[in-house]
């Protein structure tokens, strides 16, 4: 789309500067002058708003970047499209959140950050899909937790209770 754009403004330059040569090869005062440099200011004006429409398309993209961020230093080259990232860091987020985890660099968010990615390289690509997904595998018991009295429920594959 920013090509298209792109080659939009330049198109539109070419009109104005267009213009502007029909105009000074017109005599002074001449209504086709006029009109010419009125057609002129019209298609700079015109390129000036597909400019900004340009830039504030780059500003409304930044909460897909934001939302990206998590995950970015858990892939490790790994290529993935920017919708796939989006959906990862998302899941990023949600898993951690849901397993009362911060996201940061550390044991518990990698294991939670490599699980995602391998579901996603094995096709999931819908943030919640990926969440769940996720949390499968690290509640063994989908039942509400019996905190400190037993050692039912595992958290990462470790037994023992939450305290």
């Amino acid at each position: 789309m920013l090509n298209k754009l792109n080659e939009q403004v330049r198109g539109y330059l070419e009109h104005a500067e267009d213009c502007a040569r029909k105009a000074a090869a017109q005599p002074d005062g001449s209504d086709l002058k006029e009109d010419f440099l009125k057609l002129e200011k019209q298609w700079m004006s015109l390129a000036q708003s597909a400019q900004l429409n340009e830039r504030s398309t780059d500003f409304t993209d930044e909460p897909k970047r934001t939302a990206s961020e998590p995950i970015i230093p858990f892939l490790r080259a790994q290529a993935f499209d920017p919708e796939t990232v989006e959906a990862m860091g998302k899941a990023l987020v949600a898993t951690c959140e849901s397993l009362g985890l911060s996201v940061r660099k550390d044991a518990k968010t990698l294991l939670v950050a490599e699980k995602i990615i391998g579901l996603a390289q094995r096709g999931i690509k819908n943030p919640t899909a990926l969440r769940d997904a996720a949390m499968k595998d690290f509640r063994s018991d989908p039942q509400p937790t019996n905190f400190g009295c037993d050692d039912r429920y595992r958290v990462f594959g470790l037994k023992g209770s939450l305290s």
